[in-house]
């Protein structure tokens, strides 16, 4: 995977470049074109996608390691990028819009671009978009989930300059998860707990019932909590899945101690529940990590215009992470682990974390499944850093 820089390389607002979608139309900053490409092709183009990860999937499953072998990495980032320059050609159909971006970002000079896309549904998973001419010698710096920090906008009704851009610190974090997967409790919540408490700046609590968590007891009395907590980031590492009465539904572990209960009582928190405790918002505007299988919901119409990161974002959550795909236990949480090193410890935005993370999976792992990674907030949001940390503007 050589000669992807991963360098990292300043983000400011001034990095944001909206592209704004209509049903027959997008604009590139203030500029409109038609669009060609309508949201059923492009779920159909992303089923693609998801069949590709799939293999990939299987792949980390079976050898029960992160590591992918060389040939099937590269195999498969030439599949990807076959579908992600159909996806880019297709949408950018207009060659003065291709132009117009490529103008726009090297207006941006050393700053990593930060196109954003303004939509209330989630049509494509826009990391996966593929600007190269020649998809069969893939150059991975070509796609936009490993070259820029793409992001997307669920709320177009919310102004930009009403999102959080700055959360204040130290990290004070709840961390929630299923007790059945493994990964997450022996290694991604103490990995995770030990970076956050280092030296004593910040806090770190297991989402058990007791404390000031006797409260919660299903889905309803969790928002309840956050509503009104400290934490300014929530982390979920758990299953995500369609319900019967529900479109889709985090599964959550009370945990009775640290320990990994096989009793533990199963809460459920889905988009309905979210949508009858409408009108609610979370006081500290936390960081929302939607560690779980195809959290950004599914390729269906109703999955993509209701959905998890969209409930969260209305709740008023400052930022949002979610994945378009199913993601195996033990690379979950290898990922969280990576991204909040880069994102605690080494002061950057968010959309840099995940672009750092996915790269370096990538580059030392031969693994592109980062690229399934989302960002459904503006990249430019980063968490704040004492004066004596520094970090990176």
């Amino acid at each position: 995977m050589g000669g992807i820089s991963s360098a990292i390389q300043p983000q400011t607002f001034n990095s944001f470049l909206p592209i704004v979608m209509a049903q027959e139309e997008y604009r590139i900053r203030w500029l409109p074109f038609s669009r060609s490409a309508a949201d059923p092709e492009l779920h159909q183009i992303t089923d693609r996608l998801l069949n590709i990860f799939w293999k990939l999937e299987r792949s980390i499953k079976d050898s029960q390691s992160l590591d992918i072998d060389p040939e099937l990495c590269q195999s498969q980032l030439v599949e990807l990028a076959k579908c992600g320059r159909a996806a880019y050609h297709r949408f950018f159909e207009n060659e003065q819009a291709r132009n117009l971006l490529a103008s726009s970002f090297q207006m941006m000079g050393t700053e990593i671009p930060a196109p954003t896309f303004v939509a209330d549904t989630v049509p494509f998973p826009w990391e996966l978009l593929y600007e190269g001419a020649d998809y069969r010698n893939c150059d991975p710096d070509r796609f936009w989930g490993y070259r820029y920090t793409p992001a997307r906008i669920l709320t177009p009704e919310v102004d930009i300059s009403q999102h959080v851009m700055e959360q204040a610190g130290p990290a004070d974090m709840l961390f929630c998860l299923h007790h059945r997967l493994r990964q997450a409790h022996q290694q991604e919540w103490p990995a995770i707990q030990k970076l956050i408490l280092v030296k004593g700046r910040g806090k770190c609590a297991l989402l058990t019932p007791k404390g000031h968590l006797t409260q919660v007891a299903d889905g309803e009395s969790l928002l309840e909590y956050l509503d009104q907590a400290s934490h300014n980031i929530v982390h979920f590492a758990c299953h995500c899945e369609p319900s019967d009465t529900d479109v889709d539904t985090l599964l959550l572990s009370l945990l009775k101690d640290e320990t990994c209960d096989e009793e533990a009582q199963v809460i459920e928190l889905g988009t309905f529940t979210c949508l009858m405790m409408a009108g609610q918002q979370f006081q500290r505007r936390p960081l929302v990590f939607l560690n779980a299988c195809q959290s950004a919901g599914g390729t269906d119409s109703l999955r993509k215009t209701l959905n998890l990161p969209q409930m969260f974002m209305k709740r008023g959550a400052g930022a949002l992470i979610a994945t378009v795909c199913p993601v195996p236990d033990l690379f979950a949480a290898a990922f969280a682990r990576q991204f909040y090193t880069y994102f605690l410890s080494g002061g950057m935005t968010i959309g840099q974390a995940l672009r750092e993370t996915r790269l370096y999976f990538l580059e030392k792992h031969h693994n592109p499944l980062g690229l399934a990674y989302g960002l459904y907030s503006p990249a430019q949001y980063r968490l704040a850093q004492p004066p004596m940390l520094g970090g990176v503007a």
